[in-house]
């Protein structure tokens, strides 16, 4: 089954048990936008908690208060999430922002989709319906 959005700064794809949040290209992911972000993938997911496969390749820049919001609040209704990066370096200072930040789900970072999707059907058991 596949259910997808598009809206002002993505696209949203629930295929197979996994929700995929792509982002169209931006200069700086803000907290307002973030909230919006969020808002939307909360509103997709009907009630139900995925495991979410986040692609922030296209992402130039976030501020600090968009990423602390993400390890926190927007977090609402994933069971983990692996964060799709374009490069080992920016692999690199995302896991920097990773064990600062500690977000409340389990967050890890890939610049492989198939990589990231796999290590995703782990939490799959995990969905739940409020």
């Amino acid at each position: 089954m596949k259910e997808s959005i598009d809206f002002q700064y993505g696209s949203i794809v629930i295929e197979n048990g996994i929700m995929k949040c792509s982002f169209y290209d931006l200069q700086e992911l803000t907290l307002e936008i973030t909230k919006h972000l969020v808002s939307k993938r909360v509103e997709h997911s009907n009630g139900v908690s995925y495991p979410c496969l986040f692609d922030v390749s296209k992402i130039k820049h976030s501020t600090k208060e968009a990423r602390d919001f993400l390890a926190k609040e927007g977090n609402e209704l994933v069971t983990a999430s692996a964060i799709l990066v374009d490069s080992a370096v920016v692999k690199m200072a995302a896991n920097f922002y990773v064990s600062v930040n500690k977000p409340v789900k389990p967050t890890r970072l890939f610049t492989d989709k198939d990589s990231a999707l796999t290590w995703l059907r782990q939490f799959m058991e995990t969905t739940t319906s409020f």
